[in-house]
C-alpha cells in the first residue's frame, strides 16, 4: 500500500532520507525498531521525531550521499510558511515569479563566477547572498500559496 504524504511534512521527509538509508538503515541510525520508524514516517500518527532524532537521521542521509537535510529543511521551511502571509493573487504570483527568476538568475550567475575563483572571499560572500536573496523569494511565494491553500480549506 502506498502512503500519500503530503510536500513540507515530516512524514514526507522521513520518507525521503528511508528512500536512501531504507527504513531499516533509519532504524540502525536512531536504535530503535523499523516499524517505530514507518509509524513516524506515517501521516495522522499521534508519534513524531525528537529534534536529537531528526538531527541524527539528516547526519545520516548526508553521510550516505544525500544532499541537503531533509528534515531540517522542512522544520525551516514550516518556520517561515506559518508566519501569517497575505493570500496569493494573480499579481502577487507574477511580481513574485519574477523576483524570483531575478535572483535566482543571480544565484546561479555568482555560483559561476565562485567555481572559476574558489580562493575568492568576495565570490563566496557573493555567492551565498545571492543565494540567500534567491531562497528567500522563493520562501515568501511558498507562504502565499499556503495561505491561499489554508484560506480555501477554510471557507
Amino acid at each position: 500500500m502506498t502512503i500519500i504524504r503530503k510536500p513540507a511534512t515530516f512524514e514526507k521527509a522521513l520518507k525521503d532520507i528511508s528512500d536512501l538509508l531504507g527504513w531499516d538503515g533509519c532504524a540502525d541510525v536512531l536504535g530503535k525498531s523499523e516499524s517505530h520508524l514507518r509509524k513516524l514516517g506515517t501521516p495522522d500518527t499521534d508519534r513524531e521525531l525528537s529534534i536529537r532524532d531528526a538531527v541524527r537521521l539528516d547526519a545520516a542521509y548526508r553521510r550516505a550521499g544525500g544532499e541537503g537535510a531533509p528534515l531540517f529543511d522542512c522544520y525551516a521551511l514550516k518556520l517561515d510558511i506559518h508566519m501569517p502571509s497575505a493570500p496569493a493573487c494573480t499579481d502577487t504570483m507574477l511580481s513574485g515569479a519574477q523576483k524570483v527568476a531575478k535572483e535566482s538568475g543571480e544565484a546561479v550567475a555568482a555560483i559561476i563566477e565562485l567555481a572559476g575563483n574558489l580562493g575568492s572571499e568576495k565570490a563566496r560572500t557573493d555567492a551565498l547572498r545571492e543565494i540567500e536573496e534567491a531562497v528567500a523569494d522563493l520562501t515568501r511565494l511558498a507562504r502565499r500559496i499556503t495561505a491561499t491553500v489554508k484560506q480555501e480549506t477554510v471557507q
